[in-house]
């Protein structure tokens, strides 16, 4: 077998006059970039990642890079997110008091409980219920 059916030339020409084919050229020669790996080994393994990364890009949807405005949509939608929540748990809690009974809103006022609403923390007086007090009355003589 020849030579020429083993292997296949091509050339890479590196510009003087482009700024990015001069840092390119440098880094390639450059031994402690790499690693002592052959030249047309570097030159392999780029191509082969270039190509890869394409037909990964057509077969997949494109990647989605976290950037400023990716995290702002994302917070905005988490925003979103948390205002239904909270309005779906507030109605909850509201209509499931009304079913329940309970009054829709508790309202403070400065105006004096009527003798007639239940006050959880002050002592009930039944010395002003007439009718409890004759009772109690009546079973204290007997």
């Amino acid at each position: 077998m020849a030579s020429g059916d083993l292997f296949r030339a091509f050339t890479v020409r590196f510009s003087f006059k482009k700024e990015q084919h001069v840092r390119l050229l440098n880094k390639f020669e450059d031994e402690k970039l790499t690693g002592g790996k052959a030249k047309n080994q570097i030159v392999m393994d780029a191509l082969e990642m270039y190509f890869d990364a394409l037909e990964n890009n057509n077969q997949a949807t494109e990647d989605k890079w976290v950037t400023k405005e990716f995290l702002e949509q994302r917070l905005e939608q988490f925003k979103q997110e948390c205002k239904e929540e909270i309005w779906r748990e507030l109605i909850h809690v509201l209509v499931g008091s009304r079913m329940a009974g309970q009054p829709f809103l508790a309202i403070s006022s400065n105006r004096e409980p009527t003798k007639k609403e239940f006050i959880e923390d002050e002592v009930a007086d039944i010395g002003e219920i007439p009718d409890v007090m004759n009772k109690i009355m009546d079973w204290s003589d007997s």
